[in-house]
């Protein structure tokens, strides 16, 4: 009988290690949803009298001169002015990276980013924070530097 005690003890204690290596992953990463897609354009203020006013964001799509640099899939990079300076996101929708559409401004809102196909939406202002699922995780957010004296907007990863 002690025997048989002393096997389950060690079965028990198995079955907790296993279960507390099971569950100490590092979680998922956002840039692991979101496949590397090489990003390096400029653009400058001047052309976009909207980024004048803070919360305001632009959209830049396929269209523009660097469609080779337009977010994941093409589906574009929104730029923010935040008040301390601009943020730039990917529009891809990180509920469903494969989808063809991006995100799009909300009508009544255009600060908060909404996906057409499962209607996530994010907070642009803080850098694409998810605001309502289903997706978990936030938008890819780019380096942004800008150069007051020229007003260039330089956008990388």
């Amino acid at each position: 009988m002690k025997s048989r005690q002393s096997n389950l003890h060690y079965f028990f204690l198995f079955l907790l290690i296993l279960i507390g290596f099971s569950s100490c992953s590092k979680g998922t990463d956002v840039n692991e949803i979101v496949p590397y897609t090489r990003i390096s354009f400029s653009t400058f203020r001047i052309y976009h009298q909207e980024l004048e006013d803070i919360g305001a964001g632009v959209y830049f799509g396929p269209d523009q001169a660097f469609s080779s640099s337009a977010g994941y899939r093409n589906h574009g990079i929104y730029i923010v002015n935040t008040g301390d300076g601009f943020i730039a996101m990917d529009a891809t929708c990180t509920h469903d990276v494969e989808i063809d559409d991006h995100i799009n401004l909300k009508e009544d809102n255009k600060l908060i980013g909404v996906c057409p196909e499962c209607g996530s939406e994010f907070i642009f202002l803080s850098g694409g924070s998810v605001h309502k699922g289903p997706a978990n995780y936030d938008l890819i957010k780019y380096n942004v530097t800008y150069n007051p004296g020229t007003k260039e907007i330089r956008v990388s990863n």
